[in-house]
């Protein structure tokens, strides 16, 4: 074989990996397509969100979505922003439909509690029991060095419905706009769509308060709103990372 020929080959399946690789990253929202409940939700919630996205001077294929849920006040709130921005803008907000546990992260497997930290949407499930869901990558690195429990639970998802052990649910009607807004977002090349989870809205008297009623949490609870007040005060979401020692920290 000449090394002309060799070379012609080597380009030809560069090309076709190439091409491949791009067909695959650019389709997600198509493989998502192939279930019947996302193409319901789909049907039903693209003409809604592309009039919000509109209002905002934003475009369908030109997004990225960030959740965010309090567990006090059981609200989960979508921010959105241009791929090319840094600063977000709150979408929507939704409520619970329903909720369990306290106020405090989740550290062991029966425990009840609504996880608190820095996660990340790690799975799209169009076959739940609840409609649609988001699964939150729960355990993270911080949840897994800050518990001895030896099972730490898990599967942990936002979905429609009523019903929780840990869970986020909210209506169907919402989580079918969610979950098309993550789907948009991946499609349009975002890596991780962040799903972000606090005991509170952030404030010095709530904070006050629910130390003096959960003393325990109280340093975890300053290393989160440490970052969390950053974002609060400027819009500008910092990239978390998470130390060795359990706590988060902002990436330089």
């Amino acid at each position: 074989m000449t090394s002309l020929t060799k070379l012609l080959i080597n380009i030809g399946l560069f090309s076709f990996f190439l091409l491949n690789g791009t067909n695959n990253y650019a389709s997600f929202i198509d493989e998502q397509l192939k279930f019947s409940r996302v193409r319901q939700a789909y049907k039903e919630k693209k003409p809604v969100i592309t009039e919000k996205l509109q209002s905002m001077d934003l475009e369908l294929n030109n997004f990225q979505v960030m959740i965010k849920a309090y567990k006090y006040e059981q609200t989960v709130r979508v921010y959105v922003k241009k791929k090319t921005e840094e600063r977000w803008r709150q979408y929507k907000s939704y409520r619970f439909n329903c909720t369990s546990g306290v106020l405090g992260p989740k550290r062991a497997q029966g425990d009840c509690q609504i996880p608190e930290g820095y996660y990340h949407v790690m799975h799209f499930n169009p076959y739940s029991n609840f409609l649609l869901s988001l699964g939150v990558s729960y355990p993270n690195k911080a949840d897994k060095l800050n518990s001895d429990a030896r099972d730490k639970g898990g599967a942990i998802y936002m979905h429609g419905g009523c019903a929780t052990i840990g869970c986020i649910p909210i209506e169907d009607g919402p989580i079918k706009e969610v979950y098309m807004l993550a789907v948009l977002g991946k499609d349009n090349g975002q890596s991780r769509v962040p799903i972000h989870i606090f005991p509170f809205e952030y404030s010095d008297i709530k904070m006050e308060s629910a130390v003096e009623k959960y003393p325990e949490h109280k340093d975890f609870w300053e290393n989160i709103y440490e970052i969390e007040k950053k974002f609060d005060a400027t819009k500008i979401a910092p990239q978390v990372g998470i130390g060795n020692d359990g706590l988060y920290h902002i990436n330089n």
